[in-house]
């Protein structure tokens, strides 16, 4: 679902018209006005009225969608337009395979927040985003249960449902925080929205200050010497064993699975050399 996402949506109708095919991909517009849901390939566009930012509004929507979808599909993701699903290219085609033989209900994703390094330029347009971002530090707020099979009860924000999270090879690339500047873009525009809600999207009404900053801290956090992602003893594994420790039944109906939010790897971690192909055009 979008707004105005005229840098992230090129780049995620690329990835998902790569994994999927675009006749399978669909955008909700929410009142864009820039231009950038004019062109969308062979990509569904669902044009909706502008109005204020509701997340619980929108979260029954995509619920809605979801149920409807599957009744012509066997398997359904939701994602962000700055949210990259891959499935571990050492085992699966790309995420079309992953889903065709998938057997759970739903499954979780692994969350990573890929990094802008000191050392990295400003993201080109131009070119791939794997070609030009190396790195990745575990984000707990970005597992979310994201594929499914089946109609579940998601929380707001898709980071919680109402089952235990289930982790497999499924890997969530979160570029908000990849680029210095295309984040501080994004910034304005969501500062700007009007909101339902004065205590909703907080996050994403922050000052810039605050903002140069996450994304500077994680820019500086020091490069893991070896291993990668889906290394077995490494650290994304130790923060994801943390993260299913600390995942409980929720007490309420809005909130069915308590899950850490906002905890980060404290390292930089290389990412293989075929996750940073699965980034790429091919």
């Amino acid at each position: 679902m979008v707004y105005n996402e005229a840098q992230k949506l090129p780049i995620w109708l690329r990835h998902y018209g790569r994994q999927v095919g675009l006749r399978h991909c669909y955008v909700i517009d929410h009142g864009s006005d820039d231009g950038s849901t004019a062109r969308m390939g062979g990509a569904s566009r669902i044009g909706l009225p502008r109005s204020p930012q509701d997340n619980e509004q929108r979260l029954a929507l995509v619920t809605d969608l979801a149920r409807g979808l599957l009744r012509y599909y066997r398997r359904v993701a939701y994602v962000d337009a700055d949210e990259l699903l891959v499935a571990d290219p050492a085992r699966y085609r790309d995420l079309a395979d992953y889903a065709g033989r998938m057997t759970a209900d739903a499954v979780t994703s692994i969350g990573l927040e890929l990094v802008h390094g000191q050392d990295e330029a400003p993201l080109d347009p131009e070119r791939d985003i794997g070609e030009q971002r190396g790195s990745a530090i575990f984000s707990s707020s970005m597992c979310k249960t994201n594929l499914i099979g089946t109609v579940v009860n998601w929380a707001p924000g898709w980071h919680a449902h109402d089952g235990a999270p289930r982790f497999d090879d499924l890997y969530l690339f979160h570029l908000r925080h990849a680029d210095l500047d295309q984040a501080l873009h994004r910034l304005a525009i969501t500062r700007a929205m009007p909101w339902a809600s004065e205590a909703a999207g907080r996050h994403q009404r922050g000052e810039d200050d605050l903002m140069h900053d996450i994304v500077r801290q994680f820019g500086r956090r020091p490069l893991a010497d070896e291993g990668g992602i889906v290394t077995p003893d490494g650290p994304i594994a130790a923060d994801l064993a943390a993260f299913v420790t600390d995942s409980v039944p929720g007490a309420t109906a809005n909130h069915p699975w308590s899950v850490p939010l906002a905890r980060y790897g404290r390292q930089r971690i290389p990412l293989e050399p075929r996750f940073r192909a699965a980034l790429m055009r091919r």
